[in-house]
């Protein structure tokens, strides 16, 4: 039987990686879910080594121990988001098996420290080209419709990628402003807490906290508005909104209602929110 203390911290550092790489390739927001679901996969492989626990190390097991992690770090809506989010980690952990045989083969595995060298040197090659994957598909985005949008909102600002949708026509019926629609989780860190956890339920289920929260703050006040979202095939939508300045690439700086939204826009992370058409400057490979 191995050294269980130290099966148990190699599986916890090598579920934490496979983990971290899932959620950068699949262009989501790390958080403590990935370590809470890399400790659960490691005591799973830890008591699978025990005496009388053997049963757990079968295919079932690991499936499903697998799955575990998946469902605790994406949180899937649905088994057909889980099965493919599944397929990718066990792409992930197959291409971090061999480039450890790869590196055991050019470090060399010869004792202990060779042993550490290899899972080392696996791991930076691992994590230069989950970065690099990332970076090459976000660029991909780039090169397309995503442009850079600059948000000023709440006395703070932040740059966000933002995906030109030409069929978003909303405007504000009050002013007339253009409506952006955002993730919610791009914006945690300019919102107040009690704010963003309130948004963070369906608008309508959560009026008394929205409106708590922008009592206790006059610059929430001022810019809430709540917003209609009407989509082709789908029901209408109520969502929250932020009065707001944006500037889209080039463009000169336009007030925006900012839409926020608990959905994810792009699966992939490669852009956070929709602007409309028109936010857009002529020339920058958006307006023909």
């Amino acid at each position: 039987m191995p050294d269980l203390d130290q099966f148990f911290l190699l599986n916890l550092i090598a579920d934490a990686l496979l983990l971290w790489a899932l959620a950068r390739v699949r262009g989501q927001a790390l958080s403590l879910r990935v370590p809470l679901a890399a400790l659960l996969g490691a005591l799973y492989a830890t008591a699978a080594m025990l005496p009388g626990f053997a049963w757990l190390g079968g295919l079932p097991g690991e499936v499903g121990a697998a799955a575990l992690m998946v469902a605790i770090v994406r949180r899937p809506h649905g088994w057909r988001p889980l099965l493919v989010d599944c397929g990718v980690l066990m792409l992930l952990a197959a291409a971090l098996a061999g480039l450890a045989l790869l590196a055991s083969g050019v470090v060399g595995s010869g004792g202990a420290s060779g042993h550490v060298a290899a899972l080392c040197a696996a791991a930076v090659l691992f994590w230069l080209a989950c970065e690099g994957f990332v970076r090459w598909q976000r660029a991909g985005a780039q090169s397309g419709s995503v442009r850079d949008l600059r948000v000023q909102l709440l006395g703070r600002s932040v740059a966000l990628p933002a995906l030109v949708d030409t069929g978003l026509q909303m405007r504000d019926p009050l002013t007339g402003t253009p409506v952006v629609i955002v993730e919610l989780a791009a914006l945690r860190r300019v919102l107040p807490r009690e704010l963003g956890a309130a948004l963070a339920r369906p608008a309508l289920a959560a009026s008394a906290e929205v409106a708590a929260a922008a009592a206790a703050d006059d610059r929430v006040a001022c810019a809430l508005r709540l917003m209609q979202l009407r989509t082709v095939g789908s029901d209408a939508e109520w969502l929250f909104g932020l009065r707001a300045r944006a500037r889209a690439g080039r463009a000169a700086p336009q007030d925006v209602v900012l839409c926020l939204t608990p959905r994810r826009l792009s699966p992939n992370g490669a852009f956070v929110a929709l602007m409309p058409l028109k936010m857009c400057v002529l020339g920058e490979g958006v307006v023909s």
